[in-house]
């Protein structure tokens, strides 16, 4: 059940993340103007645009609070294996691992008794389950 948790998760922070692209990058579009993907060189530059806007906010709210609102909706935190905040060394290996092992990090979630990404294994993090607080 946590790994179906985390993976709509992840899904919800994706839909976000592509609504933070989409504005930004409104100003490198009009920058470079119309036709700028025909250049090989633009659209690298586009790619690493986006890779580092979505840096930030993912590591914004991992070292904040360990919920980026994804996991805030689904009642989940990041932590480190200690239970502690992840540092910002740990989520720079952590987004980095998830960049290079985007495809095949996700099979750990599945496979027990770890049922953990491999990109949390690598930076020694892992999403628990937090109890709903009362808005009383």
């Amino acid at each position: 059940m946590l790994a179906i948790k985390i993976l709509f998760a992840f899904l919800y922070d994706l839909l976000l993340l592509l609504a933070v692209w989409f504005v930004s990058a409104i100003p490198f579009v009009l920058w470079q103007g119309a036709g700028f993907e025909q250049n090989p060189v633009k659209l690298l530059a586009f790619q690493t645009y986006l890779l580092t806007i979505s840096y930030f906010y993912l590591s914004y709210f991992w070292t904040l609070n360990g919920q980026t609102p994804g996991l805030r909706v689904w009642h989940l935190q990041l932590v480190t294996s200690q239970g502690y905040l992840m540092s910002r060394y740990q989520a720079n290996l952590r987004f980095l691992t998830g960049i290079l092992l985007f495809t095949i990090g996700w099979i750990g979630l599945f496979i027990p008794p770890v049922k953990q990404t491999l990109q949390d294994r690598i930076s020694k993090t892992k999403i628990v389950p937090i109890q709903k607080r009362d808005p009383c």
